[in-house]
């Protein structure tokens, strides 16, 4: 059933297509070989947005999908205390040879009452992630991949598409790429190492740097705002995004994941919260 709704969805959003300056683009990510990485998706919309598919591919000998949501992201903050009220998805494990593939579908305004919620033009904005598992193989530390928006696969063909004023529009492109290294798992903003990005957290290194608090046992997700340094800074970033809509935590964010910079981050001493 939900594949059927899943479908009925596209061929009405594909009806009527038009090419708008509307913008799709893929965060690059990294990953330590045999744990799972969030691709996420970031939109640049110039008008009031409807609803949106998105579908992408992956090298399927490295990677495998596990699952897509909204969860976490900076839509999701935007359009509260609304939600998105239809989301669905659909996946290929081997679409062609060598290719893994998944599709998603939200709707802003989908139940009554209708009161015609849009996503209001904006630039960055994380809309959706995918979560693949990599393959253990040591080998491959070092190394990255291609993670790709597609259009065209799909039995109806699924494209990437924004609906604007009810009518489809097939957005620009730009891909990423997971890179494999050896870092130790962590989650961004997580200063205090309990597994989780909240206030305490802010508290924690406001503690640390004026009362004598302990020190953080992982530098790089203390390392909130992704400057490579552990200040003040770094409070302040975690409570605008809380409490006035600023920007996420970079990746890894809001899931495990090995840092982005490899050696180059500041690296962890001690970061158990991640499985």
């Amino acid at each position: 059933m939900r594949l059927a709704i899943f479908f009925v969805l596209v061929m009405a959003n594909l009806s009527m297509t038009v090419q708008g300056q509307n913008h799709f683009s893929l965060e690059s990510a990294s990953t330590i070989p045999g744990s799972s990485v969030d691709v996420i998706v970031r939109l640049e919309n110039q008008s009031p947005v409807q609803g949106f598919q998105c579908a992408i591919t992956w090298d399927s000998t490295l990677f495998s999908f596990s699952d897509t949501s909204t969860d976490g992201t900076d839509i999701e903050q935007i359009l509260s205390p609304n939600s998105i009220e239809f989301f669905t998805y659909t996946d290929n494990a081997e679409i062609i040879l060598g290719t893994g593939w998944a599709a998603c579908a939200a709707i802003f305004d989908f139940s009554p009452p209708f009161t015609g919620q849009t996503l209001e033009p904006s630039s960055g904005n994380s809309i959706v992630k995918f979560k693949l598992l990599s393959v253990a193989d040591n080998a491959l530390v070092g190394s990255c991949s291609a993670i790709e928006l597609v259009n065209g696969f799909g039995q109806p063909p699924i494209n990437n598409i924004l609906t604007i004023d009810g009518i489809s529009d097939l957005p620009e492109l730009s891909h990423g790429e997971v890179c494999f290294n050896d870092s130790v798992p962590f989650i961004r903003g997580d200063a205090n190492s309990d597994g989780v990005e909240n206030l305490a957290d802010a508290i924690f290194l406001i503690s640390y740097f004026f009362s004598d608090g302990a020190l953080p046992d992982c530098n790089s997700s203390a390392d909130a705002n992704t400057d490579l340094k552990i200040d003040i800074g770094d409070a302040i970033f975690l409570i605008n995004y809380q409490f006035v809509n600023g920007t996420a935590p970079a990746s890894p964010y809001p899931s495990c994941g090995g840092d982005p910079l490899g050696s180059g981050g500041l690296g962890c001493s001690n970061y158990n919260s991640c499985p």
